[in-house]
């Protein structure tokens, strides 16, 4: 399906949050970090997907962004990879512990089960862990399951433009979420300094 262009939806942990449970797999399924030859694996899976198209430069491009034990697999009974994602490192000059969540991506005969959560939640988890004091993610506007899953776990939408408040809060009503810029717009300096707070 085709959607209209729109901007980038830019969402952020918010400062000193804690993951506060441990969500679990469906049985069946088992998550583990990478290994040699997840490579193939990884770029099977992005093929069925509607991302922008990946090739061997890109994936090396990324890969030289994770941080050690930050590249998780999901995989069903049959041991086929189903859902990934990865903890990029993202040096921006200003933050020099600034984190992606990166390519969050489930097989679509696989999704529905709370995998996509698990996913994000072991992500966010690992940046934690490694002492990131800005974890961020970018998303489109059309990938509302993706969306609900980071507002649930506890990322803050960053409010950047007027035409940005008007998609959040078109979302939060598709979403039936309470829209709260007041909420979001707290310690948004973390990640973005020059960050200026919009009229709602």
């Amino acid at each position: 399906m085709n959607y209209p262009e729109k901007p980038q939806l830019y969402m952020i942990w918010p400062q000193n949050k804690v993951v506060e449970r441990e969500s679990i797999l469906p049985i069946d399924y088992s998550i583990r970090s990478y290994k040699v030859g997840d490579e193939e694996k990884f770029l099977g899976l992005m093929g069925k997907l509607d991302f922008d198209p990946w090739d061997e430069d890109k994936l090396k491009n990324n890969m030289a962004k994770i941080i050690p034990e930050g590249w998780f697999f999901v995989e069903d009974k049959y041991k086929e990879v189903i859902a990934t994602a990865m903890c990029l490192h993202n040096y921006s000059g200003q933050f020099p512990f600034r984190g992606d969540v990166g390519w969050l991506a489930c097989d679509p005969e696989h999704r529905g089960q709370g995998i996509g959560y698990v996913l994000a939640e072991y992500v966010t988890k690992r940046f934690l862990s490694a002492g990131y004091s800005c974890i961020q993610l970018s998303t489109e506007y059309y990938r509302l399951p993706a969306i609900k899953i980071y507002l649930t776990l506890g990322y803050r939408p960053v409010l950047y433009s007027t035409e940005i408040v008007l998609m959040w809060q078109d979302i939060c009503n598709k979403l039936d979420w309470e829209y709260t810029p007041n909420i979001w717009n707290e310690n948004l300096e973390l990640c973005y300094p020059d960050f200026k707070k919009i009229k709602h």
